[in-house]
């Protein structure tokens, strides 16, 4: 009740644009049907709900990494929910991919600085709120992001973002050896993220790693 009279209080101070009210309304048979899929990505192993070129998908992604708009990381969360389900019904079926522990891409101490929080950190909370312990685990602290690589957005070659990012993820070995993990991220861009935060857990005998992510 107190937060509902402060979101009523602040909505009056500070107004919401009309388009961010009209995503926060949108229906979860609306996100999940009408919002454009996204294509797949150059790794099997790495997937995407919608395409981030689409404005609405664009600007909620932004709401959410920017503005901690919980409303719109609720709906969205929950159909990448019901997307990883989907995903990996196959891979529990017939690769033992049981027990998952969901893991959010890390981000540098510079930008949990800068912003005060870690948007993929917000996205894994809400899906293992969502989950209720029924499918998946969780772990904040098994992957850390020990360098400094800047901001991806602006590495546009592919090989470039490789170097910018190698060796910049480190896995905790006790809690990683043998277990199935699933990389969360807000968006995959050329997959080079995931690729290294992979190229980390399985170094520490991580058994198989699949990555998610709101858009692509």
């Amino acid at each position: 009740m107190l937060r509902k009279i402060f979101e009523t209080l602040l909505s009056i101070i500070l107004p919401k644009e009309e388009s961010v009210l009209r995503i926060e309304n949108l229906s979860l048979s609306f996100i999940e049907n009408q919002l454009p899929k996204a294509n797949e990505t150059n790794n099997p192993k790495f997937k995407a709900l919608f395409q981030y070129k689409d404005k609405i998908v664009r600007q909620a992604i932004w709401e959410i990494k920017y503005n901690k708009n919980k409303r719109i990381l609720e709906n969205f969360t929950l159909a990448l929910y019901e997307f990883i389900l989907e995903e990996i019904s196959d891979e529990i079926l017939f690769n033992n991919f049981h027990s998952p522990i969901l893991i959010p891409i890390p981000t540098s101490k510079q930008s949990l600085k800068e912003r005060g929080y870690n948007q993929c950190d917000l996205v894994v909370k809400e899906l293992i709120k969502i989950d209720e312990g029924k499918n998946f685990f969780i772990d904040f602290k098994s992957l850390k992001k020990i360098k400094e690589t800047g901001h991806q957005s602006k590495t546009k070659n592919k090989t470039q973002r490789l170097k910018n990012l190698e060796g910049c993820f480190l896995a905790d070995p006790e809690k990683i050896k043998g277990k199935n993990i699933i990389l969360i991220d807000d968006v995959i861009t050329t997959g080079a993220t995931m690729k290294e935060a992979t190229r980390a857990l399985k170094k520490a005998g991580a058994k198989k790693v699949l990555g998610f992510a709101l858009g692509h």
